[in-house]
């Protein structure tokens, strides 16, 4: 089974503080992908803190230095996957905006040219803000030769009239009929590839994800923990349950004990993982 993290969020408002705190120990035992967004908008997302939060005013990454530095040395020492989380984040008028935004495609370009140049870096990963996206995200995302973190599906833009869309909807179907929990594989739908994030936040249950995690460790798959590096210490909001941190190192360690399972980055997960075609 193959293994990684994928933590949103870090834009301009983050310190490398915060991250070293929450990733500093687990990057020994394998690299975190962190999707980045280039310019954030100071809106209503949890990520921005309340001090900014309905400014609307736009910050772009390159304005704090300590955390570009930071960056760049965990993606040279392999510390660090950077992927492309959407270019502003937040819309005024409160639409997802792969959904909703505008010119979708020369966000995608100019967003991944900006970080590339940036952090000095390759990146392989679109990760939609809000895990949103439709039809033209989509289309932007495979035009500039991206996968997908997350998934679209039938219903967020797959489309209907392909062959391999209906195949691996039967896939998945059949998968879930014997008994299987989650999504155990890469979805390759031709243009792109998907991979889904199983949701380690307040919301999450760790019963749920152990469930999934077991599944996929006998389909032989990927799993992949998506999470945010400022809920870490949050509380769940199942009683009894671990927090936000607690849970993710639960996950570590049944990682890190097992030789059946190898940590990677989402990249390179996405890239040759086991798919379903």
């Amino acid at each position: 089974m193959q293994f990684c993290i994928r933590d949103d969020d870090t834009s301009f408002f983050t310190s490398p503080e915060e991250l070293e705190h929450v990733y500093g120990e687990a990057t020994q035992w394998g690299p975190v992908s962190l999707a980045v967004v280039p310019f954030h908008r100071a809106g209503m997302s949890k990520g921005v803190p309340k001090k900014f939060r309905g400014r609307w005013s736009v910050h772009p990454l390159h304005h704090n230095e300590a955390l570009v530095d930071y960056l760049r040395k965990g993606v040279s020492t392999g510390r660090f996957e950077i992927m492309l989380h959407g270019y502003y984040h937040d819309e005024p008028d409160g639409r997802p905006e792969f959904i909703a935004g505008s010119d979708l495609e020369c966000r995608v370009a100019d967003g991944r040219k900006y970080l590339e140049d940036l952090l000095r870096t390759t990146i392989r990963v679109f990760v939609p803000p809000r895990n949103m996206v439709g039809k033209p995200a989509l289309r932007a995302i495979a035009s500039q030769g991206l996968h997908l973190g997350g998934t679209a599906g039938v219903r967020c833009g797959w489309s209907l009239l392909s062959v391999r869309t209906w195949r691996l909807w039967s896939q998945l179907h059949e998968w879930r009929r014997r008994g299987g929990a989650g999504v155990p594989w890469i979805l390759d739908l031709g243009d792109h590839r998907e991979i889904v994030g199983n949701a380690v936040t307040p919301e999450a249950l760790l019963q749920c994800n152990e469930a999934i995690f077991e599944s996929t460790l006998a389909a032989g798959g990927v799993f992949c923990a998506a999470t945010h590096y400022w809920e870490h210490g949050a509380p769940s909001l199942h009683p009894g349950g671990p927090t936000v941190g607690e849970h993710l190192e639960r996950l570590i360690s049944r990682v890190v004990s097992d030789s059946r399972i190898v940590w990677r980055s989402v990249g390179d997960a996405v890239s040759d993982g086991p798919r379903a075609t």
